[in-house]
Formats: C-alpha cells, structure tokens, sequence
C-alpha cells in the first residue's frame, strides 16, 4: 500500500506554492496524492487536472467556493469528510490563508480524536508558510533538485518537535498501512 499525501490549497492558481515539486517527488517515489483546492468556482475541470498532474497530484477535489467566500466553519466539514475518505498519512496545508490552514487543522484535530490510538491516521500534518517566515520554526525542509531551493514546512502534528533536528522527508517514522488495500476511488464511494 502507498503512503498517502493530501494537500489543501485555497486558490488554484497558487497550488504550486503549496506543493512546489514535493509532491512530484514523492508521487514518483509511489505515493498517492491528493490535492483539494478549496477556491475553484467556475475554473476548467480539464485545465485544473492537467496542472494538478504537473505538480505530482493523481487525484484532485476542486471545491466549489470564491477565494473571497473561504471560511474555516464552512471548511472544516467537507475537509474532515476529505481526510476520512483518503485516510492520508501525511497532511499539508496551505499557510498562506487563514480559512484553509484553521480548516485544515480543525479537521485533522477532528479526524484524529474520532479515530483514535497513536497508530491513527492521518499520522502527520504540516503548514506551508508563505512569504517571511520570521518567527516560524521551519521543522523539514525538502531539497526536490540538485539546484533547486528548499521547500521549507512547519510539522504542527506531532508536536512538540522534539528533535530539533531539521527534517529531510515528510514521511520519516511512518510505516505503510498494509490493512487498507481499497483505492482511493472505492474509499470515496463508501
């Protein structure tokens, strides 16, 4: 079974702010990844995939909001419903808007309490932060190309980082989930 990465991006146009060439890197590697765009009211279903395919995401959700709409409140359910049909391992969400990163949270939080045990999936979640990261203390940090620039991210769960040391791998510690063989397709229709 695949590890599985599900990324929440607020605006489309922007997802590759969020995913960069991460998940490109880790759908080559065999992970399934997911990527629900929450701000995709009246945007080409066929142009949104075809770049979602570019950034590494072999599934995509477009969600039927305006970037102006997004609300945490009116998020978290469809994205607590997300989290539960792809049971990902790892979680990244978008820093850059509010909605989506307390959505995002809130859910995972959710997701987690009603699933229960240390085991319980999704195992992980991560923030993208945008622009200057003064104060934000950057947990991983992933080098995608030999001259590429690091994309930086926050780990939020499990917290505390205990370590300290600086991450190289989103999926570090986890272990592959061989009791779930159903497809991400026979998830979502259950």
């Amino acid at each position: 079974m695949p590890f599985r990465l599900l990324g929440f991006a607020a605006d489309p146009d922007k997802a590759s702010n969020l995913c960069g060439g991460t998940f490109a890197r880790y759908a080559a590697s065999g992970a399934e990844v997911t990527l629900v765009c929450a701000a995709a009211r009246g945007r080409s279903t066929n142009d949104q995939l075809a770049r979602a395919r570019q950034l590494g995401a072999g599934n995509l959700v477009l969600l039927d909001y305006e970037l102006g709409e997004l609300d945490a409140a009116g998020l978290e359910d469809v994205f607590a419903d997300v989290l539960r049909s792809v049971r990902p391992h790892v979680v990244v969400a978008d820093g850059s808007n509010a909605a989506v990163r307390d959505a995002a949270t809130s859910a995972f939080s959710t997701v987690r309490r009603a699933a229960g045990g240390s085991a319980a999936l999704p195992a992980k979640l991560y923030l993208r932060p945008s622009g200057v990261l003064a104060g934000v203390a950057v947990t991983t940090s992933i080098t995608v190309g030999p001259r590429a620039t690091p994309e930086l991210f926050v780990r939020l769960f499990p917290n505390p980082w205990v370590t300290g040391v600086l991450e190289r791998d989103l999926l570090a510690g986890l272990a592959a989930d061989p009791t779930t063989a159903a497809t991400l397709a026979e998830r979502l229709a259950s």
